[in-house]
């Protein structure tokens, strides 16, 4: 069956820090405070432009020397982020974190109204629908999404599962599913899980193990997807990731798909090549994984530092009001 792989060396974090990491995201969560209406209050804009200079400078956000240049049409290209609508999260029903409680995920004006993007590829999360299922940030922590929003309706969503982090074990559970546009009950939906053990990965990096600590399992009427990352102890303390990515058709779909994965790699190989041999400027795909883990090497070395950030982040959102 076809099978694609790579292995890059990056820059190992340690498990202490990376706990550390995780309960100052839990601490601005909790920190999150809402107005009258529900919505999210936010810090002001001088809180904000602190936050997001630090943040560049730990690697997060901004444009560094590997960044894309800013796409035609985009806010700062003859829009100003002023006049771009931004993100923002309602709590429509029950307390904030409370089992049941139900959120939504936003677009709104710079004048404070939801808006609908006119474009389903701008729209992103806009619309989604959050449902607590559990909290416990010493436990476990579990959150349905919807996308759209169908909460009080007789419609089912386009896009919709579960977020599941267990703080003890350190396992990350994503589950989704979606209808796909088109005819055919049988051809229109697909579904993956992907699991991530941050336990797992360390245990893996030190004494290694059979079971991938990350991995992807997708799954439509026609194919299978695995997908999956085994780190090991690499040179100088780095991790030696190796990426995988596996492809199978089902039932009788099985040579058709093995074909066209054969025929895509194939034509990917074919243009990276074209591309180093002329010059082009663009990128082939190796040249990109190289870049994403240079991107995380960065982030990588200042991830001591990042609890400090998000301990102020958390401390600017519950410190924020009306009007702000």
């Amino acid at each position: 069956m076809p099978r694609l792989s790579h292995t890059f060396d990056i820059t190992a974090v340690d498990e202490e820090v990376l706990a550390r990491i995780t309960a100052a995201l839990y601490e601005v969560v909790r920190s999150c405070r809402f107005d009258g209406r529900g919505w999210l209050l936010t810090p002001d804009d001088e809180t904000w432009a602190r936050l997001e200079q630090r943040a560049k400078e730990l690697g997060l956000g901004g444009r560094g020397e590997e960044a894309e240049e800013p796409r035609e049409g985009a806010a700062g290209a003859g829009e100003t982020d002023a006049a771009a609508p931004r993100t923002a999260l309602q709590l429509q029903r029950g307390r904030h974190l409370a089992p049941r409680s139900h959120y939504l995920v936003a677009e709104l004006s710079p004048e404070g109204v939801p808006v609908d993007p006119a474009d389903d590829a701008e729209k992103g999360w806009s619309g989604t629908g959050l449902t607590i299922l559990s909290w416990d940030e010493a436990g476990t922590s579990s959150v349905d999404f919807a996308m759209p929003d169908t909460a009080g309706t007789q419609e089912p969503p386009v896009t919709w599962g579960n977020v599941t982090h267990d703080t003890r074990s350190g396992l990350l559970t994503w589950t989704g599913r979606v209808r796909l546009p088109g005819r055919g009950a049988w051809l229109r939906s697909a579904g993956g899980t992907l699991h991530f053990g941050t336990g797992d990965w360390y245990t893996a990096v030190a004494e290694g193990g059979e079971a991938p600590p990350a991995r992807l399992h997708a799954a439509h009427a026609m194919a299978e997807v695995h997908a999956w990352l085994s780190p090991s102890a690499g040179p100088d303390g780095r991790w030696s990731v190796e990426a995988v990515l596996d492809v199978r058709g089902r039932g009788v779909l099985r040579p058709l798909v093995a074909a066209a994965f054969w025929a895509f790699t194939a034509s990917f190989r074919r243009e990276d090549r074209r591309s180093a041999r002329r010059g082009t400027g663009e990128p082939t795909t190796r040249e990109r994984v190289d870049r994403a883990a240079r991107s995380w090497d960065r982030v990588a070395r200042n991830a001591p530092r990042l609890p400090g950030l998000l301990r102020e982040l958390a401390r600017a959102v519950a410190e924020a009001g009306p009007g702000r």
